[in-house]
């Protein structure tokens, strides 16, 4: 158990919602991998980045909006953007953000909801966001961003349609506003909602309250300002948020999840209608990863297995099919290693190998499997990918 604990902590420290996932090789180099709606970046490890996925608002940063299918090293005409110093890639649905060395971020993409914190519709390549500090964690929703601070204080920025910036108006925030939240050690978004965890464990959320994910009271269906989420006794590890859900990872591994169910991304069956209160999901071994998007969940679990479970109307749970189920297992020793990363996207997936090796399903609209066309495929398997070079 106390193997998984550390698992557990490492988890909290390198992963905020959206935030790329890492993976440390033998050699010491840092594997990077960030999935947005419909697109993807990942970093390998001799260092190269590369792109791939929708790119209808330039969000993959190559400095025009026109869509090709194929996988290629990632570019930029910004001239004050260093690869070479990138930390983070934060994704949303159709922006992303860059989290450099010298405390610098760089936003691309859609900007209809001021994400990027400039007055523009589009951006096809980067652009320096006017951050008040430079920020430890980011965390991203539907048209609206968050950002932590070194010193546990909160930025929320962005769309606010359902208060999900949480400064009490209705109206769409460039400027970052300081939540009224203290002592914060992690950040999610859901699609229009912001949920902070704080040091002595309390969970914290504002926004959209449609599923009853931030309060059980039917008369409140959106939360202005910051309120107290009631997580019972859930010695809380790290947090995370689909659309309209929030999951919950604790100390000893076990899965929680509450709100929205319509697709059974809560991984119980409740006939489609929403839980007002955190319910563990019944896996058979503890997690020690989990990655929740849209209306789909993804765990691995300790003995390197993958489950995934809710939305699978293109089969982007990797089960060889297509429709909803409540739960399924993919076993990690089908493979030639185990599991450890995995990530959602809107309607698509994409995991790694313990050997590199990455593994895709889902839809392809736009080339979202990596494989340079636009065919579906509803098993999770290799995409022709390594990220660990030798």
């Amino acid at each position: 158990m106390k193997k998984l604990l550390a698992i557990l902590l490492l988890l909290c420290m390198m992963i905020s919602s959206a935030s790329a996932v890492t993976w440390d090789t033998e050699d010491g180099a840092t594997v990077l991998l960030a999935v947005g709606g419909s697109f993807v970046y990942a970093r390998d490890s001799a260092g190269v980045l590369r792109v791939w996925g929708d790119n209808q608002f330039g969000q993959l940063g190559k400095g025009y909006v026109k869509q090709k299918l194929e996988v290629v090293e990632f570019q930029t005409k910004s001239t004050e953007l260093d690869v070479a110093q990138l930390l983070d890639i934060v994704t949303a649905s159709d922006y992303s953000f860059m989290l450099m060395a010298d405390g610098s971020v760089w936003g691309v993409g859609n900007n209809s909801y001021l994400p990027l914190t400039v007055k523009s519709g589009k951006y096809s390549t980067h652009v320096r966001t006017n951050l008040p500090e430079a920020p430890i964690a980011m965390a991203t929703g539907f048209g609206h961003a968050m950002m932590l601070t070194e010193s546990g204080e909160v930025y929320a920025w962005g769309r606010n349609s359902e208060y999900q910036v949480g400064n009490g108006k209705r109206k769409h925030v460039q400027e970052p506003y300081k939540v009224d939240v203290q002592n914060i050690v992690q950040i999610a978004c859901g699609g229009k909602f912001s949920i902070a965890l704080d040091a002595d464990g309390q969970l914290w959320g504002w926004g959209d309250n449609e599923h009853f994910q931030l309060s059980p009271d039917k008369k409140m269906t959106r939360i202005q300002t910051p309120t107290k989420i009631d997580t019972g006794d859930i010695d809380i590890a790290y947090i995370d948020a689909c659309g309209g859900s929030i999951v919950l990872l604790d100390t000893e591994g076990t899965l929680w999840t509450w709100g929205r169910n319509d697709f059974h991304q809560l991984g119980y069956n409740t006939k489609g209608k929403p839980t007002k209160e955190p319910q563990a999901v019944p896996l058979p071994l503890p997690v020690v990863y989990v990655a929740a998007y849209s209306s789909q969940t993804y765990a691995i679990l300790e003995d390197g297995s993958l489950w995934s479970w809710g939305n699978n109307s293109y089969g982007q749970l990797g089960q060889g099919f297509r429709s909803s189920s409540t739960e399924g297992v993919l076993p990690g020793k089908c493979w030639d290693s185990d599991v450890v990363l995995v990530q959602g996207g809107s309607l698509f997936c994409v995991a790694m190998l313990e050997d590199g090796t990455v593994l895709t399903a889902g839809i392809s609209k736009f080339g979202q499997q990596g494989e340079g066309n636009s065919k579906s495929k509803y098993t999770l398997a290799p995409n022709g990918m390594d990220l660990i070079l030798d």
